[in-house]
């Protein structure tokens, strides 16, 4: 099946509803925000940069940042979803930050442009993180900072009543919201391939077991989104709810996954 981040436009609205109310709900959580906050933090904040979020969605990134950097910087959220910039440009109250609509291959922007381009959960949803990657670092300045964020979706799991239900959901939900579901484990040799240096990397394991909290915003957008994509059906989808949100209620709730950020510079 599709994962419906390759081509968000070709869905239905109530898809992209799903999905954009996923990413606003996620990227506003303060365990999310946090991960956010702490990458910014290693960009200098008394100096303006040029900072592009590749593969934006909301904007939920970008907006965070323009809030921590230098006003004098220049912010570009771009997207292959115009469905999804329209929701960024709904959610934005930062009227410097430009909303790039792109297509697939080249981005339009010149050799050398920015000092930081910032991939949040990208490379897990694009058919070649490799090319991307290699374009990312034309427009880099040498020198230039990327930093990758995103989850090692294989590891994610939500419990269910029983180890094969658990195993088949966990893996059913992997492989329908990302093509690249183990893009962590890649990156340091595709880093290497397109002329990167990796500088280092951090790692966030957000696990919760009782009562769930950032992972019931997932929950309740899975719910809608996997019967949309035809991943799970109404009625698998509508039971596997029901459990996560009565485990929450009873304090037997277990969900758990892990995201990594790679700091990398271009040497090109």
């Amino acid at each position: 099946m599709p994962d419906p981040y390759l081509d968000p436009d070709s869905k239905t609205q109530e898809a992209i509803e799903a999905m954009a109310s996923r990413l606003e709900a996620r990227g506003n959580h303060k365990t999310f925000l946090r991960m956010v906050e702490n990458y910014g933090k290693t960009l200098p904040s008394n100096e303006p940069l040029t900072v592009l979020d590749l593969g934006c969605g909301t904007g939920i990134v970008i907006r965070q940042l323009a809030k921590m950097l230098d006003p004098s910087s220049k912010f570009y959220g771009a997207d292959i979803s115009a469905k999804l910039l329209g929701e960024a440009a709904k959610f934005s109250e930062n009227d410097e930050i430009q909303w790039d609509h792109i297509s697939t291959g080249s981005l339009p922007y010149a050799d050398g442009t920015f000092d930081v381009i910032v991939m949040h959960t990208l490379l897990s949803h694009v058919p070649d993180p490799l090319a991307i990657l290699a374009e990312a670092q034309r427009v880099l300045k040498k020198g230039g900072k990327l930093i990758v964020f995103d989850a090692d979706h294989v590891s994610t799991t939500y419990n269910q009543a029983d180890y094969e239900t658990t195993r088949r959901i966990d893996s059913m939900l992997a492989s329908a919201i990302t093509i690249h579901p183990d893009i962590c484990r890649q990156l340091p040799k595709l880093f290497k391939s397109s002329g990167y240096a990796i500088t280092d990397h951090s790692v966030d394991i957000i696990s919760e077991c009782g009562k769930g909290d950032f992972w019931l915003s997932s929950v309740h957008a899975f719910a809608k989104l996997m019967p949309t994509i035809e991943a799970l059906s109404e009625d698998e989808a509508d039971k596997w709810l029901e459990y996560m949100l009565q485990s929450h209620e009873d304090g037997t709730f277990f969900a758990s996954g892990t995201y990594y950020t790679f700091y990398a510079k271009s040497l090109l």
